[in-house]
């Protein structure tokens, strides 16, 4: 059996393979494995398999786009980082919460570390954090800070596709996220997750 995921697509049950290695004999000796334990599912159609044109395009709006170019210039104000990289982290969560109807819950505070703990929108119980990429990138892996606690229940990968649109590439639960391989990018480890492993986001679903 199959169990839908409240993002448009399915999310198998059953097990089928793994990120990274798994250890098994975790599962008999204790009931609730930590994240690195637990084996993770992988997408039986993965967001590698669809066309660019089969992801959705979620478009923002001009007045919307100069409110959060505005609240990108605040966090900047207040914190390490350029605007321009952070409004385009804006633009990403903004395009998954247009999707998910459920744009009044996009967190616009103005924290002094530049942060935001961790998660950027709650939604039907869980919480989600959305990693944006910018324009002229092609086939980015969802990429995840492997040196502070993995805090959300799901992670987005958004990919800027022009001044004010994104397109919502795919997804990957927490558990999916931890037992992913690590690289490191100027020092620091980062959860490298390619788009074959990644729950693709599917044009047409209408989320209610």
């Amino acid at each position: 059996m199959n169990s839908p995921s409240s993002f448009g697509v399915l999310i198998p049950s059953v097990i089928s393979e793994s990120v990274g290695p798994r250890r098994e004999t975790s599962m008999s000796r204790d009931n609730n494995p930590t994240p690195q334990e637990e084996p993770a599912p992988t997408p039986l159609v993965s967001a590698a398999q669809l066309s660019l044109s089969d992801h959705p395009l979620v478009h923002i709006p001009d007045g919307r786009f100069y409110a959060l170019g505005e609240h990108a210039s605040r966090i900047a104000n207040s914190a390490r980082g350029k605007s321009d990289n952070h409004l385009i982290g804006l633009l990403g969560e903004d395009a998954v919460a247009h999707y998910l109807h459920i744009e009044d819950r996009l967190d616009v505070e103005v924290y002094a570390d530049g942060g935001d703990g961790g998660v950027d929108l709650p939604y039907q119980g869980a919480t989600i954090d959305v990693k944006t990429v910018g324009r002229h990138r092609q086939s980015p892996a969802l990429t995840v800070d492997a040196y502070k606690p993995l805090t959300a229940d799901y992670y987005v990968l958004a990919s800027r596709a022009d001044r004010t649109t994104c397109r919502l590439i795919g997804y990957a639960p927490r558990k999916f996220v931890a037992n992913a391989p690590t690289q490191l990018y100027r020092g620091e480890p980062y959860h490298v997750i390619e788009q074959e492993y990644l729950f693709p986001f599917c044009r047409g679903v209408d989320i209610q």
